[in-house]
């Protein structure tokens, strides 16, 4: 007969202790089995105590040796590194435009982007620091934490209080520059030529050399010229300033322009504008229209001024047709015109808005009033109120304008030296043609509202 033989007993871990497996061989030949107790103390002397399955335990008995997982380790999970979203394209340089026909325009490089101030230019992430593990044994395993993005803030780029976010501090020109994103206030550039093509910018414009023929500024700024400008359209929201000139371009400025000389030139500017030499130009010009320095010279053209108009000389010996527009009475007038039809009408509804709300407010004594008619008699007060307001500002307008009106009286051009015949000068409504060379002088309006030359 057989020797009796006993269970066994066997645990086994990986090398890294993550895993134990325990297997449990039945008795043989009426040996003493195994208990669920001796298990257990096998485990404890072998270290075991973490995350133990006892489900395992029991499943290893009815297997018959073969071998089960009785207990896993928990690995450790490392951190994520922060980083950067960014909301725009990381790129330098230029990137050309095509149309739906795949046209490329070589004048619009793509070079500019404009950016508001405060808008989001990318979300910062950050690192997560990760979960430590721990092993079979209950022996903690370190987790290796995320870095932290890394950031670098360019010019005009703050970071919010927050930290979550790149955004721009002022408003500008987004330009990347090899790692980060920078935002530009003014735009400086040599000459405007297929090299740097169209521009248009939010901000300020300075260009140290020329703008060559077939191309366009537009400035949410000011514009500054060093060089001279050729066949090309310049237009700033601020003032325009050009060290040279322009030469059959078209010029438009929301605030004052200043230049040296302009040659058969489209210009308008809703300030005042100085310059040495105007020739051939057609003109709008919101303020004084002063010309110095140099030839300072009025030659051809047309040139209205709201304001006051200077100059050394007026025309020419050859009679170029040159004319003088002075005042906007017309316009004033016009604008008059109709302020005066919007105040009848809003005096209307103020009539019909009183007699509504004198109704509502008598029934009111009488009797409460039901709440569609309460609500609108609560309307027609507020109503009432926001037409007096528009009849206030109607009038106030309308007073301005007359006053504006009154003072083109008062326009002149001043000539320094010598006006030519040619010259046709208009002030408001009267108009005077310069019928010989005259020297200085001033070109005003008299008592009778006719222009005439007044010798200095």
């Amino acid at each position: 007969m057989a020797d009796p033989i006993n269970g066994t007993i066997l645990v086994e871990t990986d090398d890294k202790y993550m895993t134990a497996r325990l297997t449990v061989t039945p008795p043989r030949n009426g040996g003493k089995p195994v208990t669920e107790e001796q298990v257990r103390q096998e485990l404890a002397l072998k270290g075991i105590r973490y995350n133990i399955d006892q489900s395992a335990i029991r499943e290893a008995f009815e297997n018959g040796g073969l071998s089960v997982l009785v207990a896993s380790g928990k690995p450790a999970v490392d951190g994520v590194n922060g980083y950067i979203v960014y909301h725009f394209e990381c790129r330098s340089g230029a990137q050309m435009k095509t149309d739906e026909f795949g046209n490329i325009d070589f004048r619009d490089l793509g070079m500019i982007q404009n950016i508001e101030k405060g808008v989001v230019i990318a979300d910062i992430y950050p690192e997560t620091p990760g979960t430590s593990g721990r092993d079979v044994r209950g022996i903690e395993i370190a987790q290796y934490p995320g870095k932290p993005a890394k950031i670098t803030i360019g010019n005009g780029v703050t970071l919010s209080e927050d930290g979550a976010h790149l955004i721009s501090a002022i408003e500008g020109n987004l330009r990347w520059n090899k790692d980060h994103f920078v935002v530009d206030k003014e735009i400086v550039v040599g000459d405007i030529d297929l090299s740097v093509g169209n521009i248009d910018f939010i901000g300020d414009v300075t260009v140290k050399g020329n703008v060559n023929e077939g191309f366009k500024i537009h400035s949410g700024g000011n514009i500054t010229i060093f060089g001279n400008v050729t066949g090309s359209e310049i237009e700033a929201d601020g003032n325009i300033s050009a060290k040279l000139g322009f030469v059959n371009s078209v010029i438009k400025a929301g605030g004052e322009i200043s230049v040296n000389f302009c040659e058969n030139s489209d210009i308008h500017c809703e300030g005042s504008l100085k310059a040495s030499s105007l020739v051939g130009c057609k003109m709008f010009c919101g303020g004084d229209l002063i010309v110095s320095g140099g030839k300072s010279v009025i030659v051809g053209g047309k040139y209205t001024c709201l304001s006051n108009i200077e100059a050394n000389y007026i025309g020419s010996d050859s009679y170029i047709r040159t004319m003088l527009v002075l005042g906007n009475v017309a316009v004033l007038a016009e604008e008059m015109i109709e302020l005066k039809k919007q105040l009848k009408n809003y005096e209307k509804q103020l009539e019909q808005l009183d007699m509504v709300c004198r109704t509502l407010q008598e029934q009111k004594k009488s009797a409460p009033l039901p709440p569609e008619r309460d609500e609108m008699l609560k309307r027609s007060i507020k109503a009432k109120f926001g037409h007096m307001g528009l009849i206030k500002e109607t009038n106030d307008r309308i007073a301005e304008i007359e006053n504006e009106i009154a003072n083109t009286n008062d326009l002149c051009v001043k000539v320094r030296r010598a006006v030519f015949p040619g010259v046709t000068v208009r002030i408001n409504n009267s108009q005077l043609v310069v019928a010989q060379k005259t020297g200085t002088c001033t070109i005003k309006m008299n008592e009778d509202r006719d222009v005439v030359i007044r010798y200095n």
